[in-house]
């Protein structure tokens, strides 16, 4: 009998082996990794502080069943990265929808001037303003648009003096992404040069730009205020950039329901409300870094704001009117998108870096 007793101990232990053995391969079997690219460095607070925590709010939602890997480098230039995603060469993919504006002309609601220099208000804004759109326009196709969300406002930054009217501009060769930053760049006078922020640095030090317009945080954390010793702002801000985060769509249909559900849940306007509040953090750090090192930061006076203004106008018309053209009513979205905004309150960001 004992022997027969140490011989079901055996067994026993055999079969818990072989069951956890089992288990851990089901469970392994049963994680999905998700490849997304990343086109910023490790240590950008774009991939440290926006896309890291959201891949790891995904792995606790699914509670381990998805898990997020991004790529050791780029895959492909900014502007390649929806197609990248939406053609299955990695599974998710974010950029700045100006890289390729043309692919995403009714997005620059979001973008034009005016809206709001709180990046947090004017991203949860941006996304619900995208979710109504896409019910009647949907320029994310063959993708799962996981969230949109915009930065800072833009503000006029040069090398050589500062611009204290309108004819500063004139005629100087000024950084700005394509579509309606370019456009802001244009009618201000200036002459607009595209390329990516990736690229703004040699540009710079090689002469062949004078001015960028971006946020604060774009200019310091790419280390462009070593050549840029100027700021001129608008408290209402010149425009704000849009930005998605997609994924493949084949790959998100292939997912469980249950586990879209989870991702969703710490994305969308969640995502977009946290993306904003790290932008609207970093413009703080850049502004009192700015005034730290001595940039000639400063508002601009009224006679200035108001000739921004009236050149800037014809840019809320002109999307209304492609709005219009695809059977949009951009008017009432701009409305509901000003709503959101202004629930927000006074902006958190001002030139003055306080």
């Amino acid at each position: 009998m004992k022997g027969c007793h140490g011989l079901g101990v055996v067994a026993s232990a055999a079969t818990a082996l072989i069951l956890s053995l089992f288990s851990h391969h089901v469970s392994a079997a049963e994680t999905t990794v998700l490849t997304f690219n990343r086109w910023t460095p490790a240590t950008h607070h774009f991939h440290a502080r926006i896309m890291k925590p959201w891949a790891d709010r995904v792995e606790e939602a699914t509670q381990g069943r998805v898990k997020i890997q991004f790529t050791a480098a780029s895959l492909g230039s900014p502007a390649r990265q929806f197609d990248l995603a939406r053609t299955g060469v990695v599974d998710i993919a974010a950029s700045n929808q100006s890289y390729t504006a043309e692919r995403f002309p009714l997005a620059g609601f979001a973008e034009l001037p005016f809206l709001s220099s709180n990046a947090e208000a004017l991203s949860v804004a941006n996304w619900r303003g995208t979710v109504a759109l896409q019910k009647q326009v949907d320029e994310y196709r063959g993708t799962k648009l996981l969230t949109v969300f915009s930065n800072g406002s833009g503000m006029i930054f040069t090398r050589d003096k500062a611009v204290r009217s309108i004819g500063d501009l004139e005629n100087i060769r000024v950084r700005a992404s394509e579509g309606i930053p370019a456009r802001v760049a244009a009618l201000l006078g200036a002459v607009p040069v595209s390329a990516p922020v990736t690229e703004a640095y040699q540009m710079l030090s090689k002469g062949i730009i004078e001015s960028i317009l971006l946020p604060p945080d774009s200019i310091h954390s790419f280390k462009m205020d070593q050549y840029l010793k100027h700021m001129t702002s608008t408290p209402e801000g010149l425009f704000s950039s849009t930005f998605f985060v997609v994924m493949n769509e084949a790959k998100w249909n292939a997912l469980s329901e249950q586990d879209r559900q989870a991702i969703m849940s710490v994305s969308g306007e969640r995502f977009a409300r946290e993306a904003g509040k790290v932008w609207d953090d970093q413009d703080r750090l850049a502004l009192a870094a700015f005034k730290q090192g001595g940039m000639d930061a400063h508002v601009a006076d009224e006679a200035l704001a108001t000739e921004i203004r009236q050149r800037l106008a014809p840019l809320e018309k002109e999307w209304l009117a492609q709005a219009k053209a695809k059977g949009v009513d951009g008017e009432q979205l701009l409305r509901q998108v000003r709503a959101d905004i202004a629930s927000y309150g006074d902006s958190p960001a001002t030139a003055e870096g306080n």
